[in-house]
């Protein structure tokens, strides 16, 4: 990782060697191929679905993100059926988010007209 780092300030191309050829392969050449093998896990039964919403949401590491970050976090490794609604009940029936939650005032004061000050310190 950090030649990767140093090597993103240089201009260069990176030319595809197959099998044989490529006699010193490295961690450098086989980033590309590391996204391309991670895919969405289906996940079908109500444990395994309230494992992953516990893991990501009230486990010390979930954090109680809300709704939305929780969501990110999730579907960038699961998916099934309805996820977003499923997350979004969860995190509605989370105790310690509707305790902790901070509200902000509907209703605001309106805005009132004030005299300029003519002196320093006046007001």
């Amino acid at each position: 990782m950090r030649w990767r780092i140093q090597l993103a300030e240089y201009d260069y191309d990176i030319v595809h060697k197959s099998g044989v050829q490529n006699t010193n392969a490295d961690a450098l050449s086989r980033i590309g191929s590391v996204g391309a093998l991670e895919r969405l896990m289906e996940v079908v039964s109500d444990p395994v679905k309230k494992q992953i919403l516990y893991e990501f949401h009230d486990s010390p590491l979930g954090g109680h993100r809300g709704m939305n970050k929780t969501y990110r976090a999730i579907s960038t490794r699961y998916t099934w059926p309805k996820i977003r609604r499923e997350i979004e009940e969860y995190v509605r029936q989370c105790k310690s988010c509707q305790t902790n939650k901070i509200l902000t005032p509907r209703n605001k004061v309106p805005m009132q007209v004030t005299t300029t000050a003519e002196r320093p310190f006046e007001k």
